[in-house]
């Protein structure tokens, strides 16, 4: 009998851990947990810019759908000669993408329109009022004239100080080519409290015109045409 119990002893004693094992067996634990925290954050970084891709790819549809088959940007009239007569005009188009809440609700509708242009229908035309229920970045987009431009209808086969290209002629009469070329330049800002249109971010505190570009960072450039 005492060798049967002597014997049951000795068993439980091999069933327990050392002290040892388990300072191992923590650390080892430690050592995973810390090895998968420093992947979560690369992983975070990935989900992070496959969503500004998404957003940027939608916006760029966005922009190019509104482009070539807006009937609101001319009316009845030419919508190239309208598109063409804001970039030229004042060496650049500009025009709003974001969304905004529906009234009081929390639904939320996309919207897209050119500041204020002469040659551009009312009916595509952004107000202030339109910003008021923005939610999320308000994205800017500057329509200017391409490189593949043909030289004849540019004042500069290079860009000007400003970095854009500009139209030798106003008229779109006069611009003989079947299509007009255009760099797209994409910006993102927030709304904020008294979020204005004709401004460019609080951070440059200037109304926009050309000359503020150059300090401007874009967070997609790239090309577009539109046909008569």
């Amino acid at each position: 009998m005492k060798r049967s119990r002597n014997y049951n002893a000795f068993n439980q004693a091999e069933l327990g851990f050392s002290l040892i094992e388990v300072v191992l067996a923590i650390g080892i634990f430690l050592v995973t947990v810390l090895a998968l925290v420093g992947l979560l954050g690369p992983t975070l970084q990935s989900v992070d810019e496959v969503e500004k891709t998404d957003e940027v790819a939608s916006i760029v549809n966005t922009v190019n759908a509104f482009l070539q088959n807006s009937p609101e940007i001319a009316g009845t009239a030419s919508k190239f000669d309208a598109i063409y007569e804001a970039v030229a005009s004042s060496d650049y188009a500009a025009l709003f993408v974001f969304r905004r809440y529906v009234g009081t609700s929390t639904d939320v509708e996309l919207v897209i329109g050119f500041q204020p242009e002469a040659s551009v229908a009312a009916e595509a035309e952004l107000t202030a009022s339109d910003f008021d229920n923005a939610a999320g970045p308000i994205y800017r987009v500057l329509l200017t004239a391409s490189s593949v431009t043909p030289e004849l209808w540019l004042d500069d086969p290079d860009r000007d100080a400003n970095g854009v290209f500009t139209l030798s002629t106003t008229d779109p009469s006069v611009y003989a080519e079947g299509y007009l070329a255009m760099e797209v330049r994409i910006f993102a800002e927030q709304p904020g409290p008294q979020f204005n249109p004709a401004n460019v971010p609080p951070d440059y505190g200037t109304a926009f015109t050309l000359s503020s570009l150059p300090i401007l960072e874009p967070i997609f450039t790239y090309n577009t045409a539109i046909v008569r």
